[in-house]
């Protein structure tokens, strides 16, 4: 596995931590969204990557927050990442 690739991973897993404690109510918004420009502008994250993972957490049962809650926090944060550019 060669640097940009292990490094765009790590990225993603980083990324799937944060949005899963915004899920959780650990994380604001406004971080997550932070968090994503960063993953988007130095790790080269795709926009539909950050949907994939907000969408995987949605249907994630280990995740104690109730469905309805995730849901309407998954919204939110696809509303503010479609407005988003990919780099």
């Amino acid at each position: 596995m060669n640097a940009v690739s292990y490094e765009k991973e790590w990225a993603l897993k980083w990324l799937k931590g944060f949005v899963e404690r915004y899920f959780r109510g650990k994380a604001s918004l406004q971080i997550i969204i932070g968090r994503v420009r960063k993953a988007l502008k130095a790790y080269s994250v795709g926009i539909n990557k950050v949907r994939q993972i907000a969408n995987s957490l949605l249907l994630d049962p280990s995740i104690d927050t109730p469905k309805q809650i995730r849901k309407e926090r998954a919204k939110e944060l696809l509303k503010l990442v479609k407005n988003l550019k990919e780099r």
